[in-house]
């Protein structure tokens, strides 16, 4: 027969009345503040720098893969570039941005997987953009191709394999035809030698400086933003203006730069070039890919079919496949 329940004492029910009841997932009342205040301070950090913190988080996932921004000092101030971990005596691949929001992130989603496939992976923020130097200079192409060429050197950098997109293609081509017995692959991505037209489009789709353009420039170097309100677009154009000059400059001496190159591309006749674009560029066309083609005897050409301007930030994976799969057959012809 079971025992009648214990009463309880007039001590233990005086116990019970003063102790304060237990407090169950109490973590929320400490994480739930602590994360309203995070998201306070990113909201106010998103609002008084946005082009910055945009930079800020792409920056913050690299360094989660392994890769790590470092800077430089050359003879007109400090480079800042991203590098790839591994060894030194792995062959490089030197991966350079044109014009746009993201300067050298623009490849913040293939670094890691050809790194992978043991190169070492280097992109420069140009002379003029994000946090590299900016002075009062001209940052014309052959400007920074002579900065790419300087980063080269400090670096110790041999047996390249340059990677352009955009104008940077002909900051690419520019440092090849002045550096052949450097160079042994060149990869040219929705760029090289576009023409006073070409420059054209580019300054009037890609400098955006109007909150509708600015929504499109951003949401084809930032996938997955949200609609942001007006302001804020404007807010943007105006943390761009640091970076305007040094684009701006690029454009401007494409007839003058490309002509140079015209001029000297015997000089990279032997060298291996593949011309990549995307079948929907609205800035490179297929016609343009095809002259460029036939500028490049030798060369050969890969179209992502449903890419626009920047295959390697819509289609990352098959990018990095290719791009590995074109550096290995180079390499060991394998």
């Amino acid at each position: 027969m079971p025992e009648p329940a214990k009463a309880p004492s007039e001590a233990e029910v005086r116990g019970s009345l003063i102790a304060p009841p237990t407090r169950r997932h109490a973590w929320i009342n400490i994480v739930g503040p602590l994360l309203a205040v995070f998201i306070g301070i990113f909201a106010a950090a998103f609002y008084l720098h946005p082009i910055a913190t945009l930079r800020w988080l792409q920056t913050t996932r690299l360094g989660w893969s392994g890769v790590t921004q470092n800077e430089i000092a050359l003879d007109d101030g400090l480079m800042t570039y991203f590098i790839t971990g591994g060894y030194w005596d792995q062959y490089p691949v030197l991966m350079i941005h044109g014009v746009g929001l993201d300067a050298a992130l623009v490849w913040r989603d293939v670094m890691h997987p050809v790194a992978e496939a043991h190169f070492k992976v280097i992109a420069p923020n140009l002379m003029g953009f994000a946090s590299s130097e900016h002075k009062q200079v001209n940052y014309s192409i052959a400007y920074q191709a002579g900065a790419i060429a300087q980063l080269v050197d400090k670096l110790k950098l041999d047996h390249l394999s340059l990677v352009g997109s955009d104008l940077g293609a002909d900051v690419a081509l520019y440092y090849a035809v002045e550096h052949p017995d450097k160079v042994e692959r060149l990869i040219l991505v929705s760029g090289g030698l576009v023409g006073a037209a070409g420059a054209e489009k580019l300054r009037k789709g890609m400098l955006p400086n109007t909150p509708e353009a600015m929504q499109t420039a951003l949401d084809a170097s930032f996938y997955g933003m949200p609609p942001l309100p007006q302001f804020m677009y404007q807010r943007m154009i105006a943390a761009l203006a640091d970076d305007m000059q040094a684009q701006t400059d690029m454009i401007n001496s494409v007839p003058r730069d490309e002509a140079h190159i015209r001029s000297r591309l015997g000089q990279i006749f032997n060298t291996l070039t593949i011309i990549i674009w995307g079948a929907k560029n609205p800035y490179f066309s297929s016609a343009q890919g095809e002259a460029l083609h036939s500028a490049l005897p030798g060369s050969a050409t890969v179209v992502f079919k449903t890419s626009g301007p920047f295959p390697q930030l819509e289609h990352p994976d098959d990018f990095a496949e290719s791009l590995t799969f074109i550096l290995k057959q180079v390499e060991g012809g394998q």
